[in-house]
C-alpha cells in the first residue's frame, strides 16, 4: 500500500509478522513504479513488516521529501519497537543519513556515500551528475544524524568506497565497518538469498560482530563478482595475473564487466607503452559497449597518438 508519494519518492507499506520494521532504500538503478520496493522479495518470503522508500530517479533521497514521508509514516513507525534501516549505495547513504530521523535501532548500509556533492567528495566523480544544489543542500552525513547502531559493509580494495566508509565511521558514532573483500561496489550482491540476508539482519540486531565477520568471509568466497574483482584489482600490480584470471573467468563476465576489464587493461597497456595491444583491447571494449562515448574518445585519442608515432618512425608495439 502506498502511504506517501511526491515528485522525488514514494513509500510503500507492507504488513508482516516480523518483530521489527524493515525500512528499505533502493539503489539508483531502481525507479518507483507504484507497486514495488527494494528488498520486496526478501520481505515477502520472510513475511517481514516493511516500509519501502523508492526514489523516482537517482536523487539520493532529498531531505525535504524524506521529512514529509516520515511524517506520513509516523503511526507505522511509532508502532514498531525496532526500526531497521537497510540500503545499498544511494540507499546505504539514506540508511545512515536518516538514522536519527527514523530513531533507528539498527542501520545496515552497503557501499554508501558520505555525500555526492563534488566539493565534499573530490575523490569520487561517479555520481556528481546527480547532484543538485537545490535538492542536496547540506546533504553530507554528519555526527548528529546518528542513532542506534550501524553496520557498514564495503570492499577495502575498492579505493573510493573505502574512503567513503572511513569518513562515515569517523563522523557517526556506533558505526561498525564490515569489510567484504573483492566484492567491489556490488557488496550487497554477495549476500543475496533469503537465508543469507536474514542472517545479516539477525547478526546486526544482536550486535554479533564475530558472526558478521564469519558471514562476510563466507560471502566473499562464493561472491559471483569475485573473479572479476580480483582481475580488476590485479591490473595495477600483477598484470600477468590479471590476464590469467581474465582468460579463465572472462567468459563468465557480464558484458559490462567485460567492457570495464578490457578498458582498464588497455589503459595499463598504454601506460606501459604497448599502444597497438591497447588499441585492440579498446576496440574489443567498444564491441561490448558501442555507445560508450568515453570509450570512443579514448580510442580516437589513441589512434591519433599511434598515427603520430608511426609518422615519426617511433612506434614499437
Amino acid at each position: 500500500m502506498i502511504i506517501f508519494s511526491d515528485e522525488n519518492l514514494e513509500v510503500i507499506h507492507r504488513s508482516g509478522s516480523s518483530p521489527y520494521l524493515l525500512v528499505t532504500f533502493n539503489e539508483m538503478e531502481m525507479r518507483a513504479n507504484g507497486s514495488r520496493f527494494w528488498g520486496q522479495r526478501l520481505c515477502e518470503k520472510a513475511d517481514i513488516s516493511a516500509l519501502g522508500f523508492i526514489s523516482r530517479r537517482p536523487n539520493w533521497f532529498p531531505a525535504a521529501s524524506v521529512v514529509k514521508a516520515v511524517e506520513a509514516a509516523a503511526p507505522i513507525l511509532h508502532a514498531a519497537s525496532e526500526r531497521i534501516l537497510y540500503g545499498h549505495s544511494q540507499g546505504g547513504y539514506a540508511a545512515l543519513r536518516y538514522r536519527r530521523r527514523f530513531n533507528a535501532t539498527v542501520a545496515v548500509a552497503f557501499c554508501p556515500q558520505v555525500s555526492i556533492d563534488p566539493k565534499a567528495v573530490p575523490f569520487d566523480g561517479r555520481f556528481t551528475r546527480h547532484f543538485s544544489p537545490d535538492l542536496h543542500a547540506n546533504m553530507g552525513i554528519a555526527p548528529d544524524h546518528a542513532a542506534g547502531r550501524a553496520y557498514l559493509f564495503f570492499d577495502p580494495f575498492h579505493a573510493v568506497d573505502h574512503q567513503h566508509a572511513v569518513r562515515i565511521a569517523a563522523l557517526q558514532e556506533r558505526t561498525q565497518l564490515v569489510p567484504v573483500h573483492m566484492t567491489g561496489h556490488g557488496t550487497v550482491r554477495a549476500f543475496t538469498g533469503t537465508a543469507r540476508a536474514l542472517s545479516v539482519i539477525e547478526a546486526c540486531r544482536g550486535d554479533d560482530l564475530p558472526g558478521l565477520r564469519g558471514l562476510a568471509r563466507a560471502a566473499r568466497v562464493t561472491a559471483p563478482m569475485r573473479p572479476y574483482q580480483i582481475a580488476m584489482t590485479a591490473i595495477a600490480r600483477h598484470r600477468a595475473w590479471a590476464d590469467r584470471f581474465h582468460a579463465r573467468f572472462g567468459p563468465d563476465f557480464s558484458p559490462v564487466e567485460q567492457a570495464n576489464f578490457l578498458y582498464h587493461r588497455a589503459n595499463r597497456h598504454i601506460r606501459d607503452g604497448e599502444l597497438v595491444t591497447a588499441r585492440a583491447m579498446l576496440a574489443d571494449a567498444m564491441a561490448y559497449q558501442p555507445d560508450n562515448l568515453g570509450f570512443g574518445r579514448r580510442l580516437e585519442e589513441l589512434d591519433g597518438r599511434i598515427a603520430g608515432l608511426r609518422a615519426a618512425g617511433a612506434l614499437h608495439s
